[in-house]
């Protein structure tokens, strides 16, 4: 969930013996050691029970790993230990917000807002936090409590990294930026307003910095520069080699990350994640099998493991995987691309009629996913309904996206309807877009074959002749493809009185297939011929 986006400035307002304990444990969080972090905080609960945000802490570190009913629990218990402590509270209403339960959220929160008086930053923090980072946001509201939050600790850093968040959050990328810069001037220390920043930059997809410009890369780098062993920088820098397809130094970065964040299981989840961007998918599976043996909670693992195992072409296994995923995820939680690959793995396990109604339920909840489109009109052709597949062909079309396959595709749907002219049409925007391949010359030579009943026009004539001139320079690999051009020229010759040019293709034919039975009896014919 990653609720912490902590300064280090902020983790050093407390100079007590305990609070540099809990200091300790939030700095371990910050560099996603959440297990080491947790171990911290059970000891100081050991310890001193009655500490409300020891307790609070700990549930934030269980949230990381998306258990809620244990963040509960943890939260119940800080505020049983410390009924005057706000922060429980706000970790209640978390749960709630998570859960769904915006009037149960908002009571919690206004409790803890009544406890806090308008003196504690850290409530109003928190609470921002979760209008910022959870679903259902409410960013007037996030600005409001950061104001106030300010106004009690105006030189507190993580306020404006916060506040940077929220204006991203709005697509407000300029002020965002601005928010950063000050938490850096701030706490000139501290590698999390770089980080930020970068992550900002890779979401607009300016990886690399131009003519003295710094992109994510520069940010990510002088993150490094300000704390070498800043753990979730080598993880974004190994995410973004990985999007640039610089593997092996994606994997050098991803190798510095889990070795610095101790190797614990929130790292080995994301390592698992960024196997399967770097299409890694035996690796990822691997990864996710060695979770699952100190941890099965996780869902989203489910989720990954369905993927990789259509990567795989494991089907059986996937579609196991993705149901028992469905069968944990809340409804509002389900992707377009968790309906995508259900669609995908029941079609590949022979169930087409269910895969199209998933296909069509990712679709609808994204549309930009254009490649589902062509994966719902193949399962459509397989399924022998043409005259579907050619309008979800059609729709692609109009989304812009549609690549040479979906032409061909689509002019065989055509063909399969026994529209030949549509069909010639489509094939011919295929030789259009791939002039240098002989399929589409293929098919329109046999789509206009069709609309030349006897021949005479030849209408397949031109198209067959380009097919025979990319053919010819390799005619092992295109044997099949020539013998039926040559076919075809032999008989329109005939047809049309032509004996010479008719016996040199059919001479062809013979020399490529020497056992043809068309080109003997024509051969045969042509010897009584003049």
């Amino acid at each position: 969930m990653h609720f912490f986006r902590l300064s280090f400035l902020a983790l050093f307002f407390s100079l007590s013996a305990g609070a540099q304990s809990l200091q300790q444990a939030r700095l371990l969080t910050l560099n996603q050691q959440y297990d080491a972090a947790s171990g911290v905080l059970k000891q100081l609960i050991a310890k001193n029970p009655a500490k409300g945000d020891y307790w609070y802490y700990l549930g934030r570190n269980v949230l990381e790993a998306e258990k809620t009913d244990s963040a509960k629990s943890m939260f119940i218990l800080g505020v049983q230990n410390e009924p005057g402590n706000p922060l429980n509270f706000v970790g209640l209403g978390t749960v709630a917000k998570i859960n769904g339960s915006a009037d149960e959220s908002a009571q919690m929160f206004d409790k803890a807002l009544k406890m806090a008086a308008g003196k504690n930053a850290e409530v109003l923090v928190r609470i921002a936090e979760t209008h910022i980072t959870l679903e259902k946001k409410n960013l007037p509201a996030a600005f409001t409590l950061l104001d106030e939050a300010e106004k009690i600790e105006p030189r507190n850093p993580e306020i404006q990294i916060l506040k940077g968040d929220a204006f991203l959050e709005n697509n407000d990328g300029s002020n965002a930026i601005k928010f950063y810069e000050k938490a850096q001037m701030l706490d000139p220390k501290s590698p999390l307003a770089k980080l930020r920043i970068g992550q900002l930059w890779m979401r607009a997809r300016n990886f690399s910095g131009k003519d003295g410009s710094m992109g994510a890369l520069e940010y990510y780098q002088e993150a490094l520069k300000i704390d070498p062993n800043f753990a979730p920088a080598y993880a974004e820098l190994g995410e973004l080699y990985a999007r640039v397809q610089r593997y092996q130094e994606a994997k050098e970065n991803y190798a510095k990350y889990l070795e610095l964040s101790s190797n614990n299981l929130f790292a080995k989840i994301r390592y698992a994640s960024f196997l399967f961007l770097t299409k890694e998918y035996s690796q990822s599976l691997n990864q996710i099998k060695e979770i699952w043996q100190v941890d099965t909670t996780r869902n989203m693992l489910n989720r990954l493991a369905a993927y990789a195992s259509y990567e795989t072409k494991d089907y059986i296994n996937g579609l196991v995987h993705i149901q028992k995923f469905f069968s944990r995820q809340p409804q509002s939680k389900i992707l377009s691309s968790d309906y995508a690959y259900l669609g995908k793995l029941l079609s590949a396990t022979g169930q087409d009629s269910l895969a199209v109604e998933q296909l069509k339920i990712a679709i609808e909840k994204d549309s930009t996913q254009t490649d589902l489109y062509s994966d719902l009109a193949g399962i459509y052709a397989k399924l022998k309904k043409h005259d579907l597949a050619v309008a979800t062909y059609q729709q692609k079309i109009a989304s812009g996206k549609a690549t040479a396959n979906d032409y061909y595709r689509m002019g065989q749907s055509y063909y399969n309807l026994k529209e030949f002219g549509k069909a010639d049409t489509a094939f011919m925007r295929v030789t259009e877009v791939q002039p240098k391949l002989t399929v589409g010359y293929l098919w329109r030579g046999r789509s206009n074959a069709n609309l030349d009943a006897d021949g005479k026009l030849g209408l397949a004539k031109p198209f067959y002749e380009q097919l025979i001139t990319i053919a010819e320079t390799d005619s092992v690999k295109y044997q099949k493809d020539l013998t039926e051009a040559y076919e075809y020229l032999g008989a329109f010759y005939y047809i049309t009185g032509d004996f010479a040019n008719s016996r040199t293709y059919w001479e062809k034919v013979k020399a490529i297939d020497p056992e043809n039975a068309k080109a003997k009896v024509a051969l045969e014919d042509l010897k009584k011929k003049k």
